[in-house]
């Protein structure tokens, strides 16, 4: 497929859209901007495939414009919201994503079990666990999780109800301080449910190189927990054990429907039913109209035997599908399946607790710096944290640009696939952050090891890395360990 088909069909494609709208007797009131809107679409499609660059679809848009104007003058300002939104679309490039900065990441891996006999915090009992510290030229922050234990009899009905978090700390103030004295506001930053709150503890202001330690203070003088950074050694966290290998990415054309495809499948987990994804009709018939899918690729048939078994219809794939799915989408629908022929959810025995830092550093994907961080399940929630460097703002589909992210997948020992799907990233440093990528189903044993597929543009990665730990940690109820700090406040 060659970029001057691809511009020729977007032309030809405009021209036939002008031509209906501008035909004798032309009244502005006629125009139909969401036929325009399609046009603008296709072009936002050919430059994700990478076929079109943003100047021609730009240049395009204007000629568009112009021609509308010539013909009524009034009509571009007549029609406001809708005009410059067609306009926008072309104009408005997106932001690149930033420079790669240094990251360092340190194994914390510190439990600090809080009880209270004060009401009402008698009643709400957990655990925080310290998994990973990130550290960045303007941001530190420690991966963290809230790990809820509440009464069975309902007594803390009442509680339960705000979910897990910081609200449920017995202390009227808490900070950190430094080996060399300096104090740190904490600010908690990420999702809660019922009996989880998962995400980063950031330290304002960041901290400095050469920290040997951090103190955990409440109420002015009461040490919760004191983190050992161990500054002396230069790579903290290391990928021991880890096997990567990594080999040439998708064209840009096969990479765009494969992130569709993992599109629907997030969007049907959990669904019954039938269901219909007009993106999906949108974009594979624009790719195939342009060539830019080759006649004997696989993908088509396999989005058509993907939508056979999720029941999507109206999806507009002519390939016949095929006789099988790849593995991670097949390993997805057939614990679709098993979880729809199951008891309910929530009568489902919960997976395992699993609070552990990881140290796997990648090689950059599509100018991105990525180390696996940390690892993290508890109730029906599991997450890998991946501290990222250069990562692209996300952008929504067919915004100026527009490319699909990085597709995340993650397989463990049972041989089962996890999407992980990207939940929140955690940041305010523009260099540096620590993503959360939410596991699809959650993890339901503590894995020995996990295999990570990464894919971009550029090239597909690929780790097997041992997860520390072990199934010992696999408890319900709060665990009595050596290596917790226990506070009774």
């Amino acid at each position: 497929m060659d970029d001057e088909r691809a511009e020729t069909y977007l032309r030809l494609r405009a021209e036939r859209c002008m031509r209906v709208l501008l035909r004798p007797p032309f009244r502005p009131e006629d125009i139909r901007w969401p036929e325009l809107w399609e046009v603008t679409r296709a072009g936002r499609i050919l430059i994700a495939a990478g076929l079109l660059d943003d100047e021609f679809v730009d240049g395009l848009g204007a000629d568009i414009a112009t021609a509308l104007s010539a013909r009524s003058p009034k009509l571009l300002a007549r029609h406001g919201p809708a005009s410059r939104m067609f306009q926008h679309r072309y104009r408005t490039p997106a932001p690149p994503g930033g420079a790669a900065g240094p990251m360092r990441l340190t194994p914390v891996r510190q439990t600090l079990s809080v009880r209270s006999d004060r009401a009402p915090f008698d009643r709400a009992p957990f655990d925080l666990h310290l998994l990973t510290l990130v550290r960045a030229r303007s941001e530190t922050a420690i991966i963290t999780a809230i790990r809820m234990y509440w009464p069975e009899d309902g007594s803390s009905a009442d509680l339960e109800m705000t979910g897990a978090g910081v609200q449920h700390f017995p202390y009227d103030q808490i900070w950190a301080t430094d080996d060399g004295g300096a104090e740190y506001r904490l600010e908690f930053d990420g999702d809660s449910l019922t009996t989880t709150w998962q995400g980063v503890l950031r330290l304002l202001p960041p901290m400095p190189p050469g920290t040997r330690w951090l103190d955990l203070i409440a109420n002015g003088t009461s040490r919760l927990l004191r983190v050992d950074l161990d500054p002396g050694s230069p790579a903290p966290l290391e990928s021991a054990g880890a096997m990567i290998e990594e080999r040439a990415g998708p064209s840009a054309a096969e990479w765009l429907l494969a992130a569709e495809a993992e599109s629907i499948l997030s969007d049907t987990w959990g669904r019954a039913g039938l269901f219909i994804d007009s993106y999906l009709t949108e974009i594979t018939s624009v790719l195939m109209d342009t060539g830019a899918i080759a006649a004997d690729s696989p993908t088509p048939r396999h989005l058509a035997a993907l939508c056979r078994e999720l029941g999507v219809i109206r999806h507009g794939i002519a390939a016949p599908p095929a006789a099988s799915l790849p593995r991670p989408w097949a390993s997805i629908i057939a614990q679709r399946k098993a979880r729809a022929a199951g008891p309910p959810p929530l009568l489902v025995a919960p997976g395992p607790d699993v609070f552990t830092p990881l140290g796997t550093s990648l090689p950059d994907i599509d100018g991105t710096r990525l180390t696996l961080a940390a690892l993290s399940s508890a109730g029906s929630e599991s997450f890998l944290y991946v501290a990222a460097s250069g990562l692209r703002e996300p952008v929504q589909r067919f915004e100026p640009g527009w490319r699909p992210g990085l597709s995340w997948w993650l397989k463990d020992p049972a041989g089962h696939w996890h999407m992980a799907i990207p939940a929140n990233y955690l940041t305010r440093s523009p260099d540096t952050g620590v993503l959360a990528l939410r596991l699809t189903p959650p993890l339901a044993t503590y894995p020995d090891t996990i295999e990570v597929v990464v894919t971009g543009t550029a090239a597909q990665v690929r780790a097997i890395v041992p997860v520390p730990g072990g199934p010992e940690r696999d408890r319900s109820g709060p665990p009595d360990r050596p290596d917790r700090g226990t506070l009774k406040a």
